[in-house]
């Protein structure tokens, strides 16, 4: 007598595929992007910080330079030449900045800095610009018709014209 063998069994088996994530998985995923972002919005933020900053030096530039176009013209940096447009006998005042030199950045975006003359007479000025963010730590950055950079934050003036 012959006996039949039924075929043997498959092991059980385990699908290969999950169909889904762990807790441990979403939590581990979670925390990491939770560190990089800790770690990358600090230096974002300095980093836009910085960019202001230095437009605003640009800003500032500007507008001593349009100050010394004045000078140039009448030897004075509150007088107008009078062969120019408009003519020296027009004093000019410290809230006669061109509009566009007033604030930075000044091609738009939102405001950072307000750039104002906050010295002038016939021999010299002082330009400022004031940071709208009191984070800033350059504080208000300053040129002096001489030529003079200041700054009044806790960086100083290497730590703020140099960068």
């Amino acid at each position: 007598m012959s006996t039949a063998r039924l075929p043997a069994s498959p092991p059980c088996v385990r699908p290969s595929h999950q169909l889904g994530i762990t807790l441990v998985e979403l939590l581990i995923a979670v925390t990491v992007v939770g560190i990089l972002a800790a770690v990358a919005m600090p230096s974002y933020s300095e980093y836009t910080r910085r960019a202001a900053r230095s437009d605003a030096q640009l800003t500032l530039q500007a507008a001593a330079t349009w100050l010394e176009r004045r000078y140039a013209e009448c030897n004075s940096y509150i007088r107008i030449n009078a062969a120019t447009n408009p003519p020296c006998t027009t004093v000019l005042a410290a809230a006669d900045l061109p509009a566009e030199l007033q604030k930075s950045p000044s091609g738009g975006g939102n405001q950072r800095y307000t750039v104002s003359v906050s010295a002038l007479d016939a021999q010299s000025y002082t330009v400022q610009a004031v940071p709208l963010d009191s984070a800033d730590r350059c504080g208000t950055m300053r040129i002096l018709s001489t030529g003079v950079r200041e700054a009044t934050g806790t960086l100083g003036v290497n730590g703020c014209w140099r960068r």
